[in-house]
């Protein structure tokens, strides 16, 4: 689309506007820019796309913040849109010098902002009264882009504030309520399409009809369809609205569908033959909802309903726990209701008050895989699961998430993964900083779409090191790449004990060969492995007063000796401010070192410091060349012996507390957050816990085969799969399978018999019954409401006792009806 750069703002901005609602008519969809992966999502929940329009008014803005403040907002890497610099602080539109007051930016944002507001209304209108979902979507992408560049420039304007406060509050107010009105209508237009559209189903609803359903071969069409729905509308919402907002609408969806088939199915009264396609759609139900909950969860303990701190997951929890008792009293064979309650109901365990801090009684049910006996301790394999699953249905990275499925249980994530790839990379040694770093971090020439080193060409790509531009789509994750990346994070998060369950089967299975790395003949070697590099990284920034030093020696003509001597006293000096990582890992490796590999020094802790200098003494040209080779011959037999043995004194008094290992602080609220919050301050940090949320993306399924915690029938992945590009999410499932499976199971478990619930277990549960509503339940089935001589001697005196037994019975105070 053609759009005029230069004069005035709001006459261009009319122009865009027209261009754009032109453009809408012409084709009935909003043209739209992709933004860089790396900004989506986020505190602020950046969307995946916005408007054309909405991408260059904000372009048009910094324009302006730069002419009113001479300095570039920071939203943008490149200041006004172009290559950025000093010469161009004082450029406009099309080149044109320009010149603006900090109170004119606020005025021309607003009325700009204004303008974009009418138009995004008029497009979300016709949008809704045609229920387009694509063009909906567009312009809550484009409320969302200005609602938070409006709030990161108004931070910005209470910064530079002067003696007349300037604010973009009421813009900011206005496009957030208009991106969460939007929100709700697209909430509202799904749930209108489910309970109009994909819930009703004449032929499957007959509940009085005495034939049986599709012979009594199979369950409700209206389950099935709403499964497929909702799997489709996931990954449609993950690929269109912002994260956050996405999983809220999605929430929305299975709360108000789930009060719907609540409803119906608690209220039913079928007939003989139809009695058993009720328990079948029931049980599909929850089936279902345990495969979309993690999608909507934050972390495990809201999976399995013991912390909610939102209302949707407490009602969503509680409708699944009235299906659950709807199940019971419906499909559970009488001979075991009367084996249980034929006593009275005051000892059954099932009308007893449930534990709140217990696992949802419907959630252990429909989890025989993680819970074979819900009374014992969760075990390792299955509590990291639980952990793993909701991780891989998020539609972002979960830091902390990611961090605790890696480290917790004693690191069993970590080191199933380092055993895996530790013949993989026992020889691998490649060159520094190239195959062993992630590829926004390497020296090569790879390019992105838009055209520049590790630039993606999306909106607000800040490029370089911090945008997640992945390797091509046609090479696979490095085995290096992941094992670099595991000791980087678990080097930095974790204790001694964590570090060396993830060293030891790189290490501890070899001949011996591993250590020569460490030796002092190897200092100069930039050929190092993959785990060696890694702990290496966090040296580099610390070398710099080093070699800053160093240079200006040898410019100032000193000798080589003179130069090695204040290298070593500066290494000294860094003692006290080493990362805790780098004496701990230097600690455990000296305890296994080969007896014949002497590090420099006879100390390893030196031997990584020197190698760190090295390269970076390498990397500094000729005029530091000969210094770097100098390294490699200090000894303890060399003059700087001396020297050495201060670095030692001041490395052992200056020794810095290892830290607690990470089992230890598994159960501290809140500590994976703070752990992870220490790596995503460094870049190297944050491109490695990027590279392990990749792998665990692609990977789960294979680790869930490693933990043996697949669901029967899930044959396990043999080895991880090849792992494509970083902006590529793991490919779904085809249709066709979804459609007729749930969890890799078919449909209809209960009907076909690979899912046998254990009734008398469940009755043994504390499940909070109310001796009325399950009465309420029991007495629809049809043995209860045919006449006695229509069933045999048995039922009839089964269903006699337990009318005369629920009759006699006292109501429950306080729980005598259902909440829905």
């Amino acid at each position: 689309m053609e759009i005029m750069e230069e004069g005035n703002m709001m006459d261009r901005v009319r122009i865009l506007l027209q261009r754009d609602l032109d453009y809408y008519r012409a084709h009935q969809t909003v043209l739209q820019e992709n933004l860089c992966p790396g900004v989506v999502g986020g505190l602020l929940d950046f969307p995946r796309y916005a408007s054309f329009a909405a991408v260059k008014l904000v372009l048009w803005w910094e324009q302006e913040y730069v002419a009113a403040f001479r300095q570039a907002s920071g939203l943008l890497e490149t200041g006004a849109g172009g290559d950025g610099g000093e010469q161009d602080t004082d450029k406009g539109c099309g080149g044109v010098a320009m010149d603006s007051a900090p109170d004119e930016f606020v005025s021309v944002v607003t009325d700009s902002a204004g303008k974009l507001l009418q138009h995004l209304h008029a497009l979300s209108q016709e949008a809704l009264d045609h229920a387009d979902l694509t063009v909906l979507t567009g312009t809550l992408g484009a409320a969302a882009l200005v609602k938070n560049c409006l709030w990161c420039y108004n931070e910005q304007l209470k910064r530079t504030a002067g003696d007349k406060p300037l604010t973009l509050h009421g813009g900011y107010k206005q496009f957030h309520e208009m991106a969460e009105a939007l929100a709700e209508r697209l909430l509202d237009l799904h749930c209108r399409l489910l309970s109009l559209y994909i819930l009703q189903d004449a032929d499957c609803l007959h509940w009085e009809d005495p034939h049986p359903f599709f012979e009594g071969e199979r369950g409700s069409f209206v389950v099935q369809m709403w499964w497929l729905y909702m799997q489709g509308t996931r990954e449609d919402l993950w690929n269109t609205v912002p994260p956050k907002m996405a999983q809220r609408v999605l929430a929305g969806m299975l709360n108000e569908s789930l009060t719907i088939l609540t409803v119906r199915y608690t209220q039913a009264t079928p007939s003989r033959a139809r009695g058993l396609l009720l328990g079948t759609d029931v049980s599909n139900v929850l089936l279902c909802v345990r495969q979309l909950l993690p999608a909507v969860c934050g972390d495990s303990e809201e999976l399995v309903g013991r912390r909610l701190r939102s209302k949707v997951l407490r009602d969503v929890h509680a409708k699944c726990h009235q299906l659950l008792c709807c199940l019971l009293a419906r499909a559970c064979p009488l001979p075991v209701l009367y084996k249980f309650l034929r006593r009275g109901l005051t000892g059954v365990a099932a009308f007893c008050a449930r534990d709140p801090t217990a696992v949802a009684p419907w959630f252990t049910l429909t989890s025989p895989d993680l819970f074979p006996d819900p009374r014992a301790e969760l075990r390792d394999g299955a509590a990291v699961a639980l952990e793993l699953s909701v991780l891989a249905a998020q539609p972002q990275a979960c830091w902390p998430v990611l961090l605790k499925v890696l480290m917790m249980r004693h690191c069993k994530v970590a080191n199933l993964v380092m055993k895996y790839y530790a013949p993989h990379v026992a020889s691998d040694t490649a060159p520094a900083s190239k195959s062993v770093l992630p590829v926004e971090q390497q020296n090569t020439d790879g390019r992105g779409r838009g055209g520049e080193l590790g630039q993606c060409g999306g909106f607000l790509c800040p490029g370089g090191g911090a945008c997640v531009l992945g390797p091509p789509s046609t090479q696979a994750l490095a085995p290096g790449l992941v094992v670099a990346s595991l000791v980087h994070v678990v080097a930095g998060a974790g204790g001694p004990a964590d570090l060396a369950s993830v060293l030891l089967p790189v290490l501890g299975d070899g001949p011996g060969a591993w250590g020569s790395c460490l030796d002092h003949r190897q200092v100069w070697n930039q050929c190092r492995p993959p785990w060696l590099e890694a702990l290496l990284k966090p040296l580099e920034s610390l070398m710099t007063p080093i070699v800053l030093s160093l240079l200006d020696i040898v410019q100032a003509g000193g000798q080589v000796d003179d130069s090695t001597a204040e290298c070593v006293q500066g290494l000294a000096q860094l003692a006290d401010c080493l990362p805790p990582s780098v004496p701990r890992a230097a600690a455990l490796l000296e305890d296994w070192l080969p007896a014949d590999v002497s590090p420099a020094g006879g100390s390893v802790l030196l031997q990584l410091l020197l190698a760190a200098l090295y390269s970076r003494l390498a990397a500094g040209g000729p005029d530091l060349a000969a210094l770097a080779e100098s390294l490699c011959h200090l000894g303890p037999g060399s003059r700087h012996a001396p020297h050495l043995r201060h670095f030692l004194e001041a490395a052992a008094d200056s020794e810095q507390h290892l830290g607690d290992d990470y089992s230890v602080m598994e159960a501290a609220p809140y500590m994976e957050e703070v752990l992870v919050s220490k790596l995503l301050f460094t870049a190297y940090g944050k491109s490695s816990l990027k590279v392990l949320w990749q792998f665990l993306q692609h990977s789960s399924r294979w680790v869930l085969g490693q933990l043996r915690v697949l669901g029967e029938g899930e044959a396990p992945a043999p080895h991880p799969p090849a792992i494509p590009a970083a902006t590529c999410r793991p490919a779904s499932c085809p249709l066709l399978h979804t459609a007729f499976h749930v969890g890799g199971q078919r449909f209809d478990q209960l009907l076909a018999g690979t899912w046998a619930p254990d009734w008398g277990q469940l009755l043994c549960t504390p499940l909070g019954l109310a001796t009325d509503q399950f009465w309420s339940q029991l007495s629809r089935r049809a043995e209860f409401r045919e006449p006695a001589e229509r069933l045999s001697e048995h039922d009839a005196t089964v269903v006699a006792a337990l009318s005369s037994l629920f009759a006699s019975a006292p109501p429950t105070p306080g729980r005598s009806r259902c909440h829905l």
